[in-house]
């Protein structure tokens, strides 16, 4: 069978590697399953490119590519992360760089300035992504967010619709899904097209079986007559 250009053999073994790397380290962490998420989204990153996260995500931060922020990147003040992503996305821009600024976030958790952030990058065409997990679950968290609009689909697509914002939802348990929804999103972003969401749907189990991210990419690269 002739090899896929955009998503060649050896490019499907290195996302099958991380994704199994990944899963080792979250899976006693992390109630549902993140690894085809991280794993099709990190393989697109290098060194440079800049990933925050919350500051307790340890997989995140183990995965990540190196940055001149380091681990700073996934400890910026709750109530200006986003805002910030957004502004080193403007350096990079400002420095002729092909540089990446990569956002992570839960969904219907507090992420006070999202609609701001996305509004300037937007605005500026910056080389921004955001990555939102969810898995369903409805959070409560008193004070955290105040009067901020709540990151969810709905709000999600509202701004977007208003703005024209590009934004995928996508099954995150897929990776090659998830891998062809970052390809596209990331090349636009690194090459003055803007920002971009990715809303990733996640179970609010982890999966078990066939049904588990690493099986899904395994039964995907038997069909091409891919070898693990």
């Amino acid at each position: 069978m002739a090899d896929n250009p955009l998503l060649p053999q050896n490019r499907l073994r290195e996302l099958h590697a991380l994704i199994d790397r990944i899963r080792q380290m979250d899976r006693r962490k992390h109630t549902n399953a993140r690894e085809a998420l991280l794993g099709a989204t990190l393989i697109h990153l290098s060194k440079g490119d800049l990933v925050s996260g919350r500051a307790e995500d340890a997989t995140l931060r183990a995965f990540a590519p190196e940055s001149s922020a380091g681990d700073e990147a996934h400890q910026l003040p709750a109530n200006l992360r986003l805002p910030l992503c957004a502004g080193a996305a403007r350096g990079m821009q400002t420095a002729g760089t092909y540089r990446l600024a990569v956002a992570f976030a839960e969904a219907a958790t507090p992420e006070p300035l999202w609609v701001d952030a996305l509004r300037w990058a937007h605005r500026d065409r910056l080389p921004m992504l955001l990555i939102v997990a969810d898995d369903g679950a409805a959070r409560s968290h008193r004070g955290a967010a105040g009067a901020a609009t709540p990151l969810t689909w709905p709000e999600l697509t509202k701004l977007s619709r208003s703005l024209q914002l590009p934004h995928f939802p996508v099954d995150g348990e897929d990776a090659v899904a998830v891998f062809r929804v970052m390809q596209e999103t990331s090349a636009r972003a690194r090459s003055g097209g803007g920002p971009s969401v990715l809303w990733a749907m996640l179970s609010s189990e982890r999966p078990t079986g066939r049904q588990q991210p690493l099986r899904r990419l395994e039964a995907y690269m038997a069909g091409r007559g891919i070898e693990v």
